[in-house]
């Protein structure tokens, strides 16, 4: 671990000039239940979870064990387009569905940067060579060693000794990276330690304290092959094997106030002129639209099975989603549900959060007895958790929210929008007026809810 080496040195060095001072030193007996082992099983186990993943970008590579560093630019089906962020992947995916009886290509413009599972980096100047590096990985949706069911929420922190027991370096890790690198560097050590408790995040979007290194390995082993790591080159699993009209009349019945996540129509994207608007599709086959108060009425109806569906739409006031369209995909997790339809090479990707995520939000913020802490906020990435360390914070069911410090009460009104997608809060007093916002759900647990707005992070959680 380069950096580490580095201290290391340049703390040795201050220790020999400065060796009238040696009572300074911290001599600790290193909790031996909480000590990292080089080649132990909790450390390989956490070296596999730590590892690059390189999966997301299989539709350009085809290989799980690298990834192509960003931007990079391709050309899919005679179109050239730069990919920036994940969400070009999904652009590829959108290009080779536009017709479904061509032959799709894809031509990677040279030379690029690959990222290797232990973060190396190469550069790549050709097909041959990036296939041979891809000749390392296993076979799509084979089984290999990275873990991705179970991650790591940073910081974290861990210990440095020596071999007379001295604490020489606290590090704080901050990714995945560091990690990998502290893992392998574990034999330069006498011993290293990481401070517990600590959280791990389980399929995304479950979070659990980890008190001890039993608890992680157990967790770690458990968390294996408990979730789809999407290791194929199809991006994001586009298929509808399982899917059928029952499934999707469920998924309607359940969920309400959908709005259009994409519309692409005639090589034109009109996502933003219906971004206000909010779709109910009801049991008895009517649509109900409504555009900040202006209602309008149409119908659908679902049919077939499978791969093989048919999504038909009817809606006299906004003649762009009609059709009878194909249903491509439906997705779910986490309460986010995305319905995505084709339609002679145009796309409409409908999007809901079920109301049951709003009950859960509002019965975890309810629960009996709980109080609230700011576990983590940063503003415009500026860490300003302490600001706001010993304040509790109240829920209560008339949507008042009380903010506590040292017997100093602050009331403030909280409210859950329809889709659950946002969590308001309105303070009238500083400090705790500076979360007054509207703040998007990116997670929630019982223990845990995770807020963002903007260039805003804040984490609260529950403390009784």
């Amino acid at each position: 671990m380069k950096f580490l080496k580095t201290t290391l040195v340049l703390f040795s060095v201050l220790l020999i000039l400065s060796s009238c001072r040696t009572e300074e030193i911290q001599i600790v007996n290193p909790p031996i239940e909480n000590e990292l082992v080089a080649n132990s099983t909790v450390a390989n186990l956490m070296r596999n979870t730590v590892a690059k993943d390189g999966s997301d970008d299989n539709i350009i590579d085809k290989a799980s064990c690298l990834s192509i560093k960003l931007p990079v630019t391709v050309t899919v089906n005679s179109k050239e387009i730069t990919i920036n962020d994940k969400d070009g992947y999904e652009e590829i995916e959108d290009l080779f569905d536009l017709f479904d009886d061509d032959v799709d290509s894809i031509v990677i413009s040279y030379p690029i940067e690959v990222i290797l599972s232990d973060y190396t980096v190469k550069t790549v100047n050709s097909d041959e060579e990036l296939e041979a590096l891809a000749q390392n990985c296993k076979g799509e949706n084979e089984e290999d060693d990275d873990i991705e069911c179970l991650d790591f929420y940073y910081p974290l922190k861990a210990s440095v000794f020596n071999s007379n027991k001295e604490l020489i370096l606290t590090l704080t890790i901050e990714n995945d990276e560091e990690m990998y690198k502290l893992i392998g560097d574990l034999e330069d050590y006498a011993a290293v330690t990481i401070d517990f408790p600590f959280k791990v995040i389980l399929n995304g979007d479950t979070y659990i304290y980890i008190n001890n290194m039993q608890e992680l390995e157990e967790a770690i082993a458990a968390a294996k092959n408990s979730c789809d790591e999407d290791d194929d080159n199809d991006y994001n699993d586009d298929d509808c094997d399982g899917c059928t009209t029952e499934g999707v009349k469920e998924i309607f019945a359940n969920c309400n106030e959908w709005i259009v996540e994409k519309l692409y129509l005639n090589e034109e994207y009109l996502t933003e002129e219906f971004k206000m608007f909010t779709f109910s599709f009801r049991e008895n086959g009517s649509i109900k639209i409504d555009n900040n108060g202006d209602i309008s009425e149409g119908t659908w109806k679902v049919t077939g099975e499978g791969n093989d569906m048919s999504f038909s739409i009817n809606i006299p006031n906004y003649p762009a989603f009609n059709g009878t369209w194909y249903l491509h995909e439906v997705k779910e997790g986490s309460g986010v549900v995305s319905v995505h339809l084709l339609l002679e090479g145009n796309h409409l990707r409908f999007k809901s959060q079920c109301s049951v995520v709003k009950n859960e939000l509002s019965d975890i913020l309810l629960a009996e007895g709980s109080v609230w802490a700011v576990e983590n906020y940063k503003n415009d990435g500026v860490d300003k958790t302490e600001t706001f360390t010993n304040y509790k914070i109240y829920f209560y069911p008339d949507n008042v929210v009380k903010a506590k410090k040292d017997g100093v009460v602050m009331v403030g009104s909280w409210e859950v929008s329809s889709d659950a997608s946002i969590l308001a809060l309105n303070f009238s007093d500083a400090p705790v007026n500076e979360f007054n916002k509207e703040w998007t759900v990116a997670s929630i647990s019982e223990m845990q809810v995770v807020l963002e707005a903007n260039d805003r992070r804040l984490a609260i959680k529950r403390i009784d």
